[in-house]
């Protein structure tokens, strides 16, 4: 079972990973796209202007060539992770590495091809065009992979280290003393570990994400398994509660209090009823009853057609209180269903509650697949016969001794002759809740 959670785990991290990724790679086609355009766009129309104003013969056309490779790129890369997701494969590590080698050399190579062409070479070394590689920096946080990101820097710090010290000359031309900082190596090894230590921050952050993103993914899995264990008909407060509290389901003994809820002459009612009229008025009655439970501290543990089985105390325990909570649930039912008989919200009902206190068996029961928590004991059987007892005596709610003595100090009952029950040697002591 533990081994199954890590895999389900894995397989949702993977599947978020992956969508980030698709995230960053339709980021980068559309700048991509957009810069292809602008620069084609300035190539066709204003040429010549830009030309002098940049004192060199632009390399226009090898620009906008890097710019439609990445573009195309991007959009095969972007055609490779639809297809990844569709068919829920796993996103490789190693290739992710080299998509951010390729990605990420492009700004060195437009520098590469600026140094060339420029007279000066300290302008393209120190312009914008090197900041491109903070775009890739960035973005790489949406990987979520520390090492890819710090990869990233690192090709970006090697690159331009590169450029400045091989490409860029030692001193300046003549006439440009005024310019001998920028012909140094000081400004090319601060830019080099600038965009190593911003590719180290982008690698943190992603950690971060991914941690985050983990533990949402753990708690909605905790989530799924408590309504997968205890059934959907569980308040959103309760499973909240239950989270937040850890409550144990491995099997063990528990003091808990049971109840048996039956609606009477239901088979006779629904004779000659459509089935949707049957699960209409069922919806209707058990939307009422179940949030009174909730509210209660209680858990439905299971629905029996015309009734439920609810218990109080496990598998989270009110300190004390779950007999009491037990029979406040049991006489706001009466009231309520009470009410719906005299507004007409529903056609005349009546029912049978039978409460017992003891210790009961609880734990998950199931396969791998499907569990549902259980209550199993005797405390449950003899929960069960006395709400049976309630159309021997024409009454609503009974209640066993074990259950009155927690809520005799607060409310007065009907005691009733002792009962011999079924399964039981020994009668059992039951009053008359009202």
């Amino acid at each position: 079972m533990l081994s199954r959670h890590f895999e389900t785990l894995s397989n949702t991290l993977e599947k978020e990973i992956l969508a980030s990724e698709q995230i960053r790679s339709k980021i980068l086609l559309a700048a991509f796209a957009f810069a292809g355009i602008s620069w084609s766009i300035l190539f066709l129309f204003l040429k010549e202007e830009f030309n002098q104003s940049t004192g060199i013969e632009f390399p226009f056309e090898v620009l906008i060539g890097a710019l439609a490779f990445g573009t195309v790129y991007e959009f095969g890369f972007l055609k490779l992770l639809n297809y990844l997701k569709k068919r829920e494969f796993k996103l490789p590590l190693l290739p992710r590495f080299g998509n951010a080698l390729i990605e990420t050399s492009l700004p060195g190579i437009i520098l590469f091809i600026l140094i060339q062409k420029h007279s000066h070479p300290v302008v393209p070394t120190n312009s914008p065009i090197s900041n491109l590689y903070f775009i890739f920096i960035i973005l790489s946080v949406l990987r979520m992979e520390f090492g890819l990101s710090l990869f990233t820097g690192a090709i970006a710090a090697v690159q331009y280290l590169i450029t400045g010290l091989f490409f860029v000359p030692d001193s300046p031309l003549s006439g440009e003393s005024a310019y001998s900082f920028f012909y140094s190596k000081v400004p090319t090894y601060m830019r080099s570990g600038l965009f190593l230590a911003s590719g180290i921050v982008a690698g943190l952050v992603g950690l971060r994400l991914k941690k985050i993103l983990k533990n949402s993914v753990e708690r909605l899995e905790e989530r799924n398994e408590i309504l997968g264990m205890f059934g959907q008909y569980v308040s959103p407060s309760v499973v909240d509660k239950l989270m937040s509290q850890k409550a144990d389901t491995a099997s063990e003994n528990k003091d808990v209090c049971v109840m048996f809820l039956d609606i009477r002459n239901f088979t006779k009612f629904s004779e000659d009823k459509s089935p949707s009229e049957v699960i209409s008025y069922l919806n209707t009655l058990f939307e009422d009853m179940i949030e009174i439970v909730n509210k209660h501290n209680g858990i439905i543990n299971k629905f029996l057609g015309d009734g439920f089985m609810a218990v109080f105390g496990a598998p989270l325990s009110d300190n004390g209180k779950d007999a009491k909570n037990a029979v406040s649930a049991a006489l706001e039912i009466q009231k309520k269903v009470i009410e719906m008989n005299v507004s007409g919200k529903i056609p005349e009902t009546k029912i049978g509650i039978g409460l017992h206190f003891g210790e009961a068996m609880t734990g998950s029961v199931g396969s791998s697949q499907r569990k549902e928590y259980t209550i199993i004991g005797d405390t449950v059987n003899l929960a069960s016969r006395v709400e049976q007892l309630n159309k021997d005596f024409g009454s609503e709610i009974l209640a066993t001794d074990t259950v009155y003595e927690h809520v005799k100090h607060f409310l007065e009952a009907e005691s009733l002759p002792p009962v011999k029950v079924k399964g039981r040697e020994k009668e059992v002591l039951i009053y008359k809740l009202t």
